[in-house]
């Protein structure tokens, strides 16, 4: 019997094309906002290798934690709450949400060992 068979709902169905067929849905970012000077990162999974968000990095600095106003897309909707965010794939705690105490932004702190960045060479949004 084909695993189609077993598929009930619509949810289970999206699962399946999904797994299937790789499709990511993409969510853009409201509260994102054009950074002068700064180039464009993808982050992903450093377990599984599946995109997690696009990101307006400024500086040459290490890449310790990503603001939410400088995020411009992601597989997560990042206008709602998260506590975490963790990968939609395999289920992997990539970052904490925490509030910066010099100027009392959200953002989220990266857990060192659990991503990957890419520069996007051609990064416009």
């Amino acid at each position: 019997m084909s695993p189609v068979a077993f598929i009930t709902s619509f949810q289970q169905l999206m699962d399946f094309a999904i797994i299937r067929t790789g499709f990511m849905q993409l969510y853009k970012n409201p509260n994102c906002r054009k950074v002068k000077g700064s180039h464009v990162l993808e982050v992903s999974c450093a377990y599984c290798k599946s995109f997690i968000a696009n990101y307006q990095k400024v500086g040459a600095s290490n890449f310790v934690k990503m603001y939410n106003d400088r995020i411009i897309d992601g597989c997560i909707d990042f206008s709602q709450y998260h506590g975490a965010v963790f990968c939609p794939n395999c289920n992997e705690r990539i970052a904490t949400r925490y509030i910066t105490k010099m100027d009392k932004k959200e953002a989220y702190r990266l857990v060192p060992s659990a991503f990957n960045k890419r520069v996007i060479k051609d990064g416009k949004f």
